[in-house]
């Protein structure tokens, strides 16, 4: 059974490749296992711990070392993952009973156990993603299930255990040096001065061994370091395109295929100079300021959506106005200058930092464009690329202005969405309200507009090109690549002299 998603958009594409490799497997022999296939991360992962997973390179390995409870579909429902069926609730729908898989093992060999999920599911209470468990009263675990005690009756339980950031591990602890999970890739070794990182197939996972041996996941900081490594043979799989040498082509043909839109770019607010950026009339006048249309031309051709709210059109959000599109100046120029604290004089005197990560090459593109709308409004900006350890330390700090920052969710999820926009600002409002109601859509939109903990300003897509040789890629909900299900078939096929 696959493990990965094409996107509704790419469905009928998938199918076509799927009964095209069917039809080529079956004339000659069934995917080997073994061998091992190069690719890239969209970015250098700072933490394995699934609660603190912000960034599209940081789930993208949650997904392939961890399993969560239920998962998302490509028709937008949850379907068991660790549990054995959907949840059953009482006839009060006040209590649901969640039955596990038996015999799941983690990758030291142990089994996994209702303790586990019960203990991961508490720890994450603690964690930027507690807006998912906000419904949830009570967690126990009973025998080969938990039970889950709820504060709003009816909570669809199964689509709030299927977020990425809920996956379980062992004990419900943090991961150590060698995270310790039950997905289908096991942590093998990372060498971050090299941007490397290398998992092993677990071949005691539930839905079945990976075909692959060994993934080996990098991470660059220059702009072509990763379609140079593509085009001349060094990774089978490439997330920035083949346009490092122009005029030229990999050794090797490539195909390519997108995923769903659903990795949110957007800028955070820090706290350096908080009695500016704190200011509602400050992001307010960011928010009118920014010409999004612009954002659609960066990157390596993958689909990007301009947006201003933080829930894509899939999941119930408001598609961007033209004027929203275009940026609107004289409007923000007015929100300003209805504030005596931002006065022309002392705007003139004001000089804001904006923190982009130096592996995610696209979002200092992303921040050229924020300063310039800043720059219109006759504030001073500047730019500052970090590693991504020492930005996520910075921000967590508050030591900085602005930042360019990522959310990846089910596309289809409104709470996710939501919830993420308010937990990635440190703002409880909706955790507060999702534990005493379910979503309410009109009001968490307009308590968004009248916050604005972040300023969104487009959903992308992932698009992945590969060597010919390279089948069984795909992608799930929240736009992760579908390593787990891809191998190796026949000879890579060249499309230029070595």
């Amino acid at each position: 059974m696959s493990r990965a998603f094409a996107s509704s958009g790419q469905l009928k594409r998938s199918l076509a490749i799927v009964v095209a490799l069917t039809a080529l497997v079956h004339a000659e022999t069934r995917p080997r296992y073994g061998g091992t296939i190069e690719a890239s991360l969209l970015g250098a992962p700072v933490s394995f711990d699934p609660t603190l997973a912000q960034s599209h390179a940081e789930l993208e390995v949650v997904g392939l070392v961890y399993d969560t409870v239920y998962a998302i579909g490509p028709d937008g429902a949850a379907r068991p993952q660790l549990a054995a069926g959907p949840p059953i609730t009482d006839s009060a729908k006040t209590t649901v009973r969640i039955a596990l898989r038996k015999g799941v093992k983690f990758h030291d060999g142990s089994e996994l156990t209702a303790l586990d999920v019960v203990a991961s599911l508490e720890r994450a209470r603690k964690s930027p993603a507690r807006f998912a468990l906000a419904p949830i009263a009570t967690l126990r675990a009973d025998g080969d299930a938990f039970e889950v005690g709820l504060r709003v009756p009816g909570a669809d339980v199964a689509a709030l255990l299927a977020l990425p950031q809920l996956a379980i591990t062992k004990g419900g602890r943090p991961p150590a040096a060698q995270p310790v999970g039950t997905g289908p890739f096991a942590f093998e070794a990372i060498d971050r001065s090299k941007h490397r990182l290398a998992l092993r197939a677990f071949d005691d996972h539930f839905a079945g061994r990976p075909y692959l041996d060994t993934l080996v996941l990098r991470w660059f900081d220059t702009p072509d370091g990763e379609a140079r490594r593509y085009e001349t043979n060094g990774a089978q799989v490439s997330a920035r395109g083949v346009t490092a040498f122009a005029g030229g082509s990999p050794m090797y043909r490539a195909g390519d295929l997108e995923g769903p839109a659903a990795l949110l770019v957007f800028v955070g607010f820090g706290h350096a100079h908080g009695e500016i950026t704190g200011n509602l009339a400050f992001r307010r006048a960011l928010d009118l300021a920014l010409g999004r249309g612009a954002i659609a031309t960066i990157g390596s051709g993958e689909h990007v959506i301009p947006a201003q709210v933080p829930v894509p059109v899939e999941a119930g959000g408001s598609p961007i106005s033209a004027g929203a599109r275009a940026g609107n100046l004289d409007a923000a120029r007015a929100t300003l200058a209805a504030v005596p604290a931002f006065a022309p004089g002392k705007l003139a005197a004001m000089k804001l930092e904006i923190l982009v990560e130096d592996t995610r090459p696209d979002d200092r593109e992303i921040a050229e464009r924020v300063l310039r709308a800043l720059d219109k409004l006759g504030i001073a900006v500047t730019i500052t690329a970090l590693g991504a350890p020492a930005m996520r330390e910075r921000i967590a700090r508050g030591q900085t202005d602005l930042w360019i920052g990522q959310l990846a969710e089910p596309v289809a999820s409104p709470t996710a969405w939501w919830g993420a926009a308010f937990a990635a600002a440190g703002d409880d409002w909706l955790e507060r309200k999702l534990a005493g109601a379910p979503l309410d859509v009109s009001a968490t939109a307009k308590a968004f507009a009248e916050r604005l903990p972040i300023v969104p300003l487009a959903f992308r897509s992932v698009r992945i090109w590969y060597r010919s040789d390279v089948h069984g890629l795909g992608f799930d909900a929240a736009g992760r690549v579908g390593f787990a299900d891809a191998f190796l078939f026949g000879d890579p096929v060249k499309s230029r002299k070595p």
